[in-house]
């Protein structure tokens, strides 16, 4: 899987319940100084005029100011990080908002719908996949997503998806840490496919996840920070 730089922050800032906190350190000093070894090494020293050390402060400062779940995103493709905090639930879909309030929503962990990405989905068919990706069964399931196009025409895709089953991993965030199933799913439209990868507990919930949203947007790395 190719990963961007701002993919690698992600990772280093969300295993930091396995690191610990080194002898004298806050919170946000650990995370400034695993963003800070992540650019080090990969040459970039910020992210759209954000450095290491701002976006671990609003990492922490996100933490500390509200209850509300929150997870944090990248928008792979375009090296883009955010905070998502789940501001709205409509039965089983939770919205969740950025700060400049593009939004989320997702039914059990999939994405289903989104707002400000552009090629934004504006609905979506995922339960079949989402039946077999929260049990952590393998199986073959549909899932469609519908679009509007440069004319405010909906255009559908529809895609064919095989769901298998992998190992177990153990995912860790800022506040949590969970046992999941790794779920993939490998999808075919026909004029293009993609995969997407579900880490999944042992209460069915999607813990961590890499979806793909749209050809405009791509994948979308989403790991829960507070559920």
């Amino acid at each position: 899987m190719k990963r961007s730089h701002v993919g690698l922050l992600l990772s280093a800032c969300l295993v930091l319940a396995a690191c610990g906190n080194r002898p004298g350190q806050s919170q946000l000093e650990v995370l400034r100084t695993a963003a800070s070894d992540v650019f080090t090494s990969s040459g970039q020293e910020d992210n759209g005029g954000a450095t290491a050390e701002q976006i671990a402060a609003e990492i922490d400062a996100g933490l500390k100011g509200t209850d509300l779940p929150l997870s944090l995103a990248v928008v792979e493709a375009r090296n883009s990080t955010t905070l998502l905090t789940r501001i709205e639930t409509n039965g089983p879909h939770g919205t969740w908002a950025a700060p400049d309030r593009r939004t989320i929503t997702m039914k059990d962990g999939l994405i289903t719908a989104t707002r400000g990405l552009g090629n934004d989905i504006m609905s979506s068919e995922t339960d079949e996949i989402a039946a077999l990706v929260t049990a952590r069964r393998s199986g073959q399931a549909q899932r469609v997503h519908r679009y509007l196009d440069g004319e405010n025409h909906t255009v559908e895709m529809r895609a064919t998806c095989r769901v298998t089953r992998g190992g177990e991993k153990l995912v860790e965030s800022v506040r949590f840490k969970a046992r999941a199933i790794e779920m993939t799913e490998s999808c075919d439209t026909g004029a293009r496919s993609f995969v997407n990868t579900y880490m999944v507990d042992t209460r069915g919930d999607v813990v961590q996840s890499r979806q793909w949203a749209s050809p405009d947007t791509g994948h979308i790395f989403i790991q829960a920070l507070r559920k």
